[in-house]
């Protein structure tokens, strides 16, 4: 059955989200967190609100594209009838049932969360595409641990102080190695203009680990979830790395990458928050490629998404017969 008409549809969408989920990071958790801790901005208060007022705006469009966004891949999965697809299809609407079922309170807390760590699990490994989607692994793996902290402390979590830090530290290595590794998510290398935007912004961090700014800290202990016990100089390699990527991605194209990248970034790890872990679920399905095609091969380009990609490139990749019209380039 085609499912053609549904990857525009989702193309779509999920590009505002990552915007919204982009605009709700940047304004609400790190503009406002970081604004507090600056002296002398009390006479800023009206356009300080202003901002946070669009944070919430952004927010709250961000949770209903992210809504439809995992209802349209539950409902692509369903309907391809591909065993791993269907497997993510139906971890998906579970995944939003006990999402509404503890919004509502009808179930708790910690079973939403266990719900979470099951669901992030399976979707990752139905995703999984060879040395390309390592990153993801990582990323999940960080997720896990981090996750594990918050709902393995509560009733019935039985874990203690020792086996929490445990737990931290894997989550931070995991972080790391992630945004080392990320450029495997690439069709290429980067280009030199991405690279030197990597390198430009891992000595802007390491200087700014260097000074030893505490608002930096707690940053990365509330966007990221970790406790930040690594050495500065890591986390900076760590987001030259991403930055080069999101660059590449961005300049070739390269859509789904680029939006799936910046939903990692806004999910983070270690909060077990229904919106953000939604975000990380829609993120590891963007970068694994599996919502794209029902095709095996994960990397295989798909000709009616708008990703930038050359005439060759679809050329190659369409199934119209050399006799006939060559197809119109996209993008």
């Amino acid at each position: 059955m085609s499912t053609s008409g549904d990857l525009p549809k989702l193309a779509g969408i999920s590009g505002l989200l990552g915007i919204s989920a982009l605009g709700e990071l940047v304004l609400l958790r790190v503009g406002t967190r970081t604004l507090v801790h600056i002296p002398g901005l009390g006479r800023f208060e009206a356009p300080i609100s202003i901002l946070a007022e669009l944070g919430r705006f952004a927010y709250y469009l961000a949770v209903v594209c992210l809504v439809t966004t995992l209802t349209l891949l539950a409902y692509h999965g369903l309907r391809t009838r591909t065993p791993r697809l269907v497997v993510i299809g139906f971890a998906l609407l579970g995944f939003l049932a006990a999402a509404g079922a503890g919004r509502l309170g009808l179930i708790s807390a910690p079973i939403v969360g266990w719900s979470s760590v099951v669901v992030l699990v399976m979707v990752c490994a139905a995703s999984w595409g060879g040395r390309r989607t390592i990153p993801i692994v990582f990323f999940v793996v960080g997720w896990v641990a981090a996750g594990w902290t918050v709902v393995g402390q509560g009733a019935g979590g039985g874990l203690s102080g020792r086996q929490v830090d445990g737990l931290m530290l894997a989550a931070e290595v995991s972080l790391i190695l992630s945004a080392i590794t990320v450029p495997l998510l690439l069709k290429g290398p980067p280009s030199r203009l991405a690279i030197l935007a990597g390198l430009g912004a891992t000595m802007v961090s390491a200087g700014a680990f260097v000074s030893g700014s505490s608002t930096l800290s707690i940053l990365v202990l509330w966007n990221l979830g970790v406790p930040g016990w690594l050495p500065g100089l890591a986390y900076s390699l760590a987001f030259g790395s991403l930055v080069a990527t999101l660059w590449s991605a961005f300049s070739s194209g390269q859509r789904s990458t680029a939006i799936g990248l910046v939903l990692l970034a806004a999910g983070g790890i270690g909060t077990i928050s229904t919106y953000q872990t939604g975000l990380v679920l829609t993120g590891v399905l963007l970068l694994g490629g599996t919502v794209l095609t029902t095709d095996p091969d994960l990397t295989r380009p798909i000709p009616f998404i708008r990703t930038g990609e050359s005439h060759r490139d679809l050329t190659r990749q369409s199934r119209v017969p050399s006799t006939s019209k060559a197809p119109t380039p996209v993008g």
